[in-house]
């Protein structure tokens, strides 16, 4: 695949985040970095989210989160390098 510029992208750009799709809006907010391959999580462990676009706080277990692919400069842009924690 070839961004603007000529730039070749791989699949090694992409990095897998876990994200939550806002109950109120349906913006989809990034919660964490995820360290291993994964398809889901099984922890009923609840993360407090607030909503990148309406602000609206709510609550998700992460068993509820949605593992996406997303450019890894995007992520790094958005969120910060160090700002999202991870889930090994």
């Amino acid at each position: 695949m070839i961004r603007a510029g000529g730039v070749r992208r791989t699949r090694n750009d992409n990095i897998a985040v876990a994200c939550a799709d806002c109950p109120k809006c349906g913006k989809e907010n990034v919660v964490a970095r995820v360290a291993s391959p994964r398809s889901g999580f099984n922890s009923p462990t609840e993360r407090g989210v607030t909503c990148k676009k309406c602000s609206d706080f709510f609550k998700v277990k992460e068993s509820r989160l949605i593992i996406r692919r997303h450019p890894r400069e995007q992520v790094d842009i958005e969120y910060g390098v160090d700002a999202l924690p991870w889930i090994e």
